[in-house]
């Protein structure tokens, strides 16, 4: 029996809808097993690629013989080999993702990589999951294969509270070890530091593949450098930023006290109409940033906030910014 928080990750009614959706890869890659994407090797499929010259030793059957009864050369048909790709969804975990009433960011964004996860292993790709603050923090490899779908969701059920239970402890070092995945003991989450996170993930990741990245992005560090690099590595990078309702349109008046979430610092302010508005422009200004970034990289990019309803992120959202399909 699925818990009743792991059906609250993916709704039953919910996953009907997304089977007939599939992760966008915006480019190919090299996979390590067949599956569904095409690769950037050439293989034995069914869709025509190209010609080449016959060397000996080539199989005779990819002769394309009506070039030789015209040309009298021995040229061999090359077909599109389709390969699993790697897929890893990274989720902020820092404190800011703990906003939001009455589903916190932190939450919508475990619900996003859950369908990302199913969208991924049911096309076949190897999915890896993993938490960030200040630096990388759980995680669970990428592996194939529906059991491993339920390791996902096991290991996003146990994300869910600050308090982690010992049981739930237990269960996520149990998972961790079966796959030979060592997990950080600090559960606590810390201040953002994208920057570092993403600087420690491309050390640990060589082989180019699909990363998402499900974060508010409110993080001091300069990680546009960071998304720089991945997308000129050759990574298909795509950031989904959660924001709650109240941080795009706050209802603030009066003197107030302010306590950043993450750093401690406090600022008091008068929150007028003229403060307020300033709020929204410089919002506004930081979002159209990040996705004037991407879409100079050929990264993808998506705002979210926690009132819209999940279905219309996924049905809508991914679509429209293609990623999915």
């Amino acid at each position: 029996m699925m818990s009743s928080k792991r059906a609250g990750l993916l709704d039953p009614a919910f996953l009907k809808k997304l089977e007939r959706l599939r992760i966008h890869a915006r480019r190919a890659f090299p996979g390590s097993t067949r599956g569904e994407r095409r690769s950037t090797r050439r293989g034995s499929s069914v869709e025509f690629s190209d010609f080449r010259k016959y060397e000996a030793g080539d199989d005779f059957r990819h002769v394309d013989w009506s070039i030789y009864a015209r040309l009298e050369r021995l040229m061999l048909r090359q077909f599109v080999e389709e390969e699993d790709v790697r897929i890893d969804i990274l989720i902020d975990q820092s404190r800011s993702m703990r906003f939001g009433e009455p589903i916190t960011k932190f939450d919508y964004a475990r619900r996003a990589a859950a369908a990302l996860a199913f969208l991924g292993i049911g096309s076949l790709d190897r999915v890896g999951v993993a938490t960030f603050d200040s630096a990388m923090k759980s995680r669970i490899r990428a592996l194939r294969g529906r059991g491993h779908l339920r390791s996902i969701l096991s290991f996003l059920d146990c994300l869910s509270d600050d308090d982690v239970s010992k049981e739930k402890q237990e269960t996520v070092e149990a998972n961790e070890r079966a796959e030979g995945e060592s997990k950080n003991e600090d559960e606590q989450a810390a201040e953002t530091n994208l920057s570092a996170a993403l600087r420690g993930y491309q050390k640990a990741n060589l082989r180019q593949g699909i990363l998402f990245i499900i974060s508010d992005f409110f993080s001091s560090d300069d990680y546009r450098q960071e998304i720089k690099m991945l997308a000129h590595r050759g990574f298909d990078v795509n950031l989904i930023q959660v924001l709650a309702p109240e941080e795009m349109n706050p209802r603030l008046v009066g003197d107030l006290l302010l306590v950043d979430s993450e750093t401690g610092q406090s600022r008091e302010i008068t929150a007028s109409e003229r403060v307020v508005a300033a709020y929204r422009e410089a919002l506004n200004e930081f979002t159209s940033s990040l996705e004037s970034l991407c879409r100079t990289h050929g990264s993808g990019y998506t705002l979210v906030t926690t009132d819209i309803a999940f279905e219309e992120l996924l049905l809508k959202n991914l679509i429209e910014s293609r990623m999915a399909e």
